[in-house]
């Protein structure tokens, strides 16, 4: 484990807990109001908090990939809008204690999994979908990113 590992670990574990509690205050009415999520659609907030839950091992499984040096799942910015409406529909009122819950236990996981990494590990070059990538950038720039940026359009902002 190196340092950088642990911030990282600890850093997702901060904002997917702070999605959490906010997520925890909600009325079952704001639960099902709509947000504006990635892809500009509006979803309602309980369908974004489980794409968020649901996505921490999608994300980490290419995080571990670029560690390891395997093969590295690819991103489809391209299917993003489609997969997003299919899911908003085969998932309308997602149950708010169940979704949190899988938010924090998938959380969890894609943290404990980082923790265990190396610098070495953390900077091993690879690839994702074509665009150079290490273990640590699709660590910030996916993983972390995605969970502050649904925090922020749930809060509104």
């Amino acid at each position: 484990m190196s340092p950088r590992a642990e911030r990282l670990a600890a850093e997702l574990e901060m904002v997917n807990e702070e999605l959490a509690r906010y997520l925890e205050q909600l009325t079952p009415e704001e639960w099902l109001s709509p947000t504006r999520a990635d892809d500009d659609e509006l979803r309602p907030v309980g369908v974004v908090a489980l794409h968020v839950a649901e996505a921490h091992l999608n994300i980490n499984a290419r995080v571990m990939a670029l560690a390891s040096g395997g093969e590295v799942p690819p991103r489809r910015p391209e299917l993003f809008a489609e997969r997003n409406a299919r899911h908003a529909a085969e998932n309308p009122r997602p149950d708010q204690a169940a979704t949190i819950d899988l938010l924090r236990r998938n959380g969890g996981i894609a943290a404990a999994r980082v923790r265990q990494l190396t610098d070495a590990e953390l900077d091993r070059p690879g690839e994702v979908s074509g665009e150079p990538a290490t273990a640590e950038t699709e660590m910030q720039k996916r993983q972390l990113n995605h969970v502050r940026s649904h925090l922020e359009s749930i809060r509104g902002g």
